[in-house]
């Protein structure tokens, strides 16, 4: 008889190729733990516990990551948040933020509008004087 619920997770040396392969070529961690047939736990407790399956996880997740990136189209959002400047990817945010600010001019009718025009905001408050104040004393 066992203790605990379940069946003990087996990641034996194959699953966890098939698992590191799987990382490498782009999956996301809890999708690969599912394809291989295990928890999405057990990876991360295996790597915190081996520290040669540790390493090659760190591998295979800048792999993985590099693949992901690779497959992004080159868009706007490519260049926003890959940090991606290629021809490409420069000339469509280059677009995208043109079209942008000529709608806002065409919103607000080509005004600039200034709000804050003859008011003056007080550089400081006025607070009362300590002396200013009542202050009566129980006697």
């Amino acid at each position: 008889m066992t203790r605990g619920r379940g069946k003990p997770a087996e990641f034996i040396a194959d699953v966890r190729s098939r698992y590191l392969d799987e990382v490498a070529a782009g999956a996301k961690l809890g999708e690969a733990a599912v394809f291989v047939g295990v928890h999405r736990n057990v990876p991360a407790r295996h790597a915190r516990t081996d520290a040669t399956f540790a390493a090659a996880l760190e591998t295979a997740k800048a792999r993985g990551r590099k693949a992901r990136q690779d497959r992004t189209a080159h868009d706007e959002s490519r260049y926003n948040h890959l940090g991606c400047r290629c021809r490409v990817c420069r000339t469509t945010a280059t677009a995208a933020r043109t079209g942008r600010r000529g709608s806002k001019g065409r919103e607000a009718g080509g005004q600039v509008l200034n709000l804050g025009a003859g008011r003056e905001s007080p550089t400081s408050f006025s607070l009362p004087s300590p002396s200013s104040q009542e202050n009566p004393v129980a006697a």
